[in-house]
């Protein structure tokens, strides 16, 4: 039984090495990071995946604005005036904002998002924000 255990420790672990090291083209993990500077981050390997493949879809760069956010950095744009959510996917790492000023770069990054499978949309004037929270309804479009 302990080798038994031993042995699928091991793979275990190897499974989750593997998890971790994630290959992204175009992202590093720390564009995902929350910005308040407390180090913290949660980003799905699934919301990173389906970013890799919708950038490569869009052939133009996405700047993340805002992707992971702690309790506390959100409490701080909510007490700031900045339009939240008290169950923002930022919180669970299921969520991003991709800069955007202009009208063809954001046509171009909604179709890649929508391409690849992301439902959720929020537009605004400077940015686009897409998540996979599965709590929330979808497919949708809000604006800000």
């Amino acid at each position: 039984l302990k080798k038994i255990l031993k042995v699928f420790l091991k793979i275990l672990s190897n499974l989750l090495k593997k998890k971790n090291k994630m290959k992204l083209k175009y992202f590093k993990r720390s564009e995902f990071d929350c910005k308040c500077g407390c180090g913290e981050t949660i980003a799905s390997d699934k919301l990173l995946q389906l970013l890799d493949d919708a950038r490569e879809f869009a052939k133009i760069p996405f700047v993340i604005t805002s992707g992971y956010r702690c309790q506390k950095h959100h409490d701080d744009l909510t007490n700031r005036g900045y339009h939240t959510s008290k169950t923002s996917a930022h919180l669970k790492g299921l969520a991003v904002d991709i800069k955007c000023s202009d009208s063809k770069s954001r046509a171009i990054i909604l179709d890649a998002l929508g391409y690849v499978g992301f439902e959720r949309f929020g537009v605004a004037k400077s940015f686009i924000h897409t998540d996979i929270d599965s709590d929330k309804p979808s497919p949708v479009i809000w604006l800000y």
